[in-house]
Formats: structure tokens, sequence, C-alpha cells
């Protein structure tokens, strides 16, 4: 039996994704491939964040509250930038394995944000 990855996306990350098409218009193929990459990656481990490798980190330093792991992708490939996987996109989710359930938080850009919002975090489990 094969377990299905559910995914789930925050109104704003939805927004951000957009707003960087103006830098990269191919992000929306982009990501699609990014999603299934994530699900190779969960199901190669199983069902476990693979941090043993460059791709994601887990995110510290969140509220108690916070119940389910968080995690930044380091590595996101972006066709029309041409500087293969350190495009400098990244990608803030959380991952329930019990429920086998990704929730795409925040998208950002390196230059502008060096880390992810923990507090964007911290509020969706408050």
């Amino acid at each position: 039996m094969t377990n299905q990855i559910e995914i789930g996306y925050d109104k704003r990350f939805l927004k951000e994704k957009r707003k960087f098409k103006r830098k990269c218009n191919s992000i929306d193929e982009d990501f699609e491939r990014f999603e299934k990459a994530l699900k190779v990656d969960l199901k190669d481990n199983n069902y476990k964040i693979p941090l043993d490798t460059k791709k994601y980190s887990k995110i510290s330093g969140l509220d108690k509250n916070v119940t389910l792991p968080a995690f930044v992708a380091k590595v996101f490939y972006c066709k029309k930038m041409n500087k293969g996987s350190k495009s400098g996109f990244r990608i803030s989710f959380i991952y329930d394995p019990d429920e086998y359930f990704i929730y795409f938080v925040e998208f950002y850009f390196k230059q502008n944000n060096e880390i992810e919002n923990k507090e964007r975090i911290n509020h969706l489990f408050n």
C-alpha cells in the first residue's frame, strides 16, 4: 500500500509565488517539479523529511505550541534563471508525518529575507 501525500497552501504562500513569477516566469512549472521531488524524497526516506542532504533543514526556535515539525527547502531549481538549484528561492513548510500532509507556509527569496518568517509558522498554531 502506498501512502498518499496531501498538499495544502497558505494564502500568503500562493500570493508570494505569484509575485515571483515576474522574476522567474517558469515558477509554476518549477514548483510543480519541486513538489514531485519532495514527495519522492519522502517516499524514499520512509515518509520522513531527509535531513542528511543539503536540500532541507529543520526550522528551530519556534514556539512551544508548534506541534508539527517545520522545514525550509534550500534547493529550488528555476529554469528561467539559469542558476540551477542555487536560484536563491526558499520554501518553508510544515509536515505532518502521521497524516502525510505538507503545508506550504512561505515562499521567499534569500536576498530579501535571509531566514524564514518564524512568526508566520508560530501564528498557525495559535
